[in-house]
């Protein structure tokens, strides 16, 4: 806390009387005009933390390879953090919030490949390295992080086999395939829930 000494010897720190205040700046001390803090419980201030715990709870709702993309595509932040900034800045530009879309693939003759596997890159950064060793490997990402490069590996060796530039006009391709490689990898897209209904609404 910065202290100013007056002229008479006093020594002021903090808050001086009800119009001023002392404070320190890059190790200068200065006396400044106090000014009223805003009002906490503002319609403005119970809108942000409203649409804060709103984008709090949109996280908490993510599944697992959906957080794993924003701790993988964060700088300089957790993914959380991201998430968060994200949600807040686009309610704020009364926008919906993004999520990461997500698509499972599986080999396409349904065997497992011990040595196989699936890596998603933006850029040079892996956003996802998944194993095959189960025949399946499961990614999310969002259209406005693309473009996203898709490489197939077997052992050491790998192909990049498909560059999306834009996520949100070709969507998660249906299918990945490495020819030299061996490897087919399809969208394991499940079927709609049945109709219980006897399509009467």
């Amino acid at each position: 806390m910065a202290k100013i000494t007056n002229v008479f010897g006093t020594k002021f720190s903090g808050r001086i009387g009800k119009s001023m205040v002392a404070a320190s700046w890059k190790g200068h001390e200065y006396v400044r005009t106090y000014v009223k803090p805003p009002n906490p419980n503002s319609e403005s201030q119970r809108k942000a933390r409203g649409t804060f715990a709103d984008a709090v709870r949109s996280w908490r709702k993510l599944s697992k390879v959906q957080t794993e993309f924003y701790d993988k595509i964060a700088e300089g932040m957790s993914g959380f953090n991201l998430y968060i900034s994200r949600y807040v800045t686009a309610k704020g530009e009364g926008q919906e919030p993004e999520k990461p879309v997500e698509a499972s693939y599986v080999t396409a003759d349904g065997q497992p490949m011990q040595i196989g596997g699936l890596i998603v890159k933006a850029g040079s950064r892996v956003l996802f390295k998944v194993s095959l060793a189960k025949a399946r490997a499961a990614i999310a990402l969002t259209c406005s992080d693309s473009p996203y490069t898709f490489v197939l590996t077997r052992g050491r060796a790998e192909e990049e086999v498909l560059e999306v530039r834009d996520l949100s006009v070709t969507g998660m391709p249906k299918a990945l395939e490495s020819e030299e490689l061996g490897i087919k990898l399809v969208a394991d897209i499940q079927p709609p829930p049945a109709d219980t209904t006897g399509g009467k609404r």
